[in-house]
């Protein structure tokens, strides 16, 4: 299932390395948890969710590599439910 874009932003190439270090830590950190998946649908859907949740804050102008990704692992609240996370920044 193709993912619909409904807003259009730009990253230089500094906060894509954000980006991608955020994502790959939040990915590292759910599976230390122990978080498996049992499908390939089912690390698609959890991937997806910890980077839409990442690309949602970015586009709001956060850049700290580690609220990023814990902005991600909100995205997951059955997964994450123990921890505690960082309050939503309005601009």
């Amino acid at each position: 299932m193709p993912h619909q874009i409904e807003r259009k932003f730009a990253f230089g190439p500094s906060a894509l390395s954000d980006l991608a270090q955020a994502f790959d830590t939040a990915w590292l950190e759910l599976r230390a948890w122990g978080v498996e998946a049992n499908t390939d649908e089912q690390v698609m859907c959890i991937k997806t969710k910890v980077a839409q949740g990442i690309m949602e804050y970015a586009t709001e102008g956060e850049h700290d590599v580690e609220h990023l990704k814990e902005f991600g692992l909100q995205g997951l609240p059955h997964l994450c439910a123990h921890r505690v996370g960082l309050s939503r920044r309005y601009s």
